[in-house]
């Protein structure tokens, strides 16, 4: 049965309601992904030092931190999709401040805070709504199949966003907010649906410390750690190496490219076979992924560890989703979802500070920093059964 067809029988897409939640998240998204590798980027090509980069984005965890339980109560206050909406100011306002940023430097301490309540309002009403709405025997498939969906209209905005950022990163941030206001319509056709707060933030805390979630913090905290090495660190590596910003925009789509042969495939075995066998098996490829990028020190090695990378990357992030998914379900799955990305963010606080320091001496800083990932990313294995 083609790749078509299983998405025509899915429920998850002849839900009207839900079709315009992830028309919205569809089109937020290919804004986003415009600009998002571009940021590092563009605050390196500023001047701003790489251990002043990393503390912007140790403020983004910290402030997520702080905020988390307020958002999780607004959240619950005006619903799941209204809370995506009202995120929206946040992010077109974090990339306004961005294009000041060079002659106001106090913004560097502001913008983290607009950044982490976008993904504090977002994250909640996401994950809550695709929770209530998937179906466990098809979850794999329903992650991968919006996976595609969302691939296929952002598998060239690197390049595209990178034709841009070569004229005008300004133009860029306004490009890419235009989208994001323009994806916010279909929640206007959206009902909305609300969550109790039945968990304080005390109980919050003592459950992330609980013997019993051991596994799921290991998890989650290699995940973090990883993550955001990729998504701060690698983009300034490329552009080091590539040497200009078109070129690394099209190194990052080819290498998409080996995402769409993954998704479908991994989706199917990711319901039909055990999730945490299949997670085993991506996280030793995951791990070479990271060791590969210690020698990426030309572009056309960079094309091809990349674009292994971004495979296996979809064979431990699938199952590991899917099943992140099924324990939120069997447990309070608001709480477990807040408790979760509190967890991401706390780990980031500490990591922060070490990878700073490991810049600040710059003694080997990118090769240490990709090692400190791929001794992580094994993290992902120890996910609560």
């Amino acid at each position: 049965m083609s790749l078509l067809n299983n998405a025509i029988h899915l429920k998850f897409f002849k839900n009207k309601e839900m079709n315009n939640f992830y028309w919205s998240v569809f089109i937020m998204t290919f804004g986003e992904s415009l600009i998002n590798i571009f940021v590092p980027i563009y605050l390196f090509n500023l001047g701003f030092k790489i251990p002043q980069i990393l503390f912007f984005y140790f403020l983004v965890s910290l402030y997520f931190v702080i905020f988390s339980y307020s958002g999780a109560k607004i959240t619950a206050k005006i619903g799941e999709k209204h809370s995506i909406l009202l995120s929206t100011p946040f992010l077109i306002l974090y990339y306004i401040g961005l294009i000041f940023i060079d002659s106001n430097n106090f913004l560097l301490f502001v913008l983290p805070s607009l950044l982490a309540s976008r993904m504090i309002l977002f994250n909640y009403g996401y994950h809550l709504n695709f929770i209530k709405h998937s179906e466990k025997s098809k979850r794999g498939q329903e992650l991968a199949l919006f996976g595609i969906a969302t691939l296929l209209a952002t598998i060239f905005t690197p390049y595209i966003g990178s034709i841009f950022a070569t004229i005008n990163f300004e133009i860029l941030f306004i490009i890419s907010s235009t989208l994001i206001i323009f994806g916010t319509v279909p929640l206007f056709f959206s009902k909305d649906k609300y969550e109790k707060i039945d968990f304080s933030l005390s109980s919050l805390f003592e459950g992330i410390r609980s013997k019993d979630n051991k596994g799921n913090f290991i998890s989650f905290s290699g995940y973090a750690i990883e993550s955001i090495i990729g998504r701060t660190i690698w983009p300034i590596f490329l552009i080091i190496i590539i040497g200009t910003i078109k070129k690394t925009g099209l190194m990052i789509s080819i290498s998409m490219l080996v995402s769409l042969i993954a998704f479908h495939f991994v989706g199917k075995l990711t319901d039909r076979f055990d999730k945490i066998k299949l997670l085993k098996i991506g996280t030793i490829l995951y791990f070479f992924a990271w060791i590969g990028r210690i020698f990426a020190n030309t572009t056309y090695k960079v094309l091809f560890i990349d674009s292994y990378k971004n495979l296996s990357e979809k064979i431990i992030h699938l199952p590991w989703s899917a099943q992140s998914y099924d324990l939120a379900k069997r447990k309070k799955y608001f709480e477990f979802i807040v408790s979760r990305e509190i967890i991401f963010n706390l780990i980031r606080i500490i990591v922060f500070p070490i990878l700073i320091v490991i810049f600040w001496f710059d003694f080997y800083p990118f090769i240490i920093s990709f090692i400190i990932a791929s001794i992580f990313s094994i993290g992902y294995i120890f996910i609560e059964k």
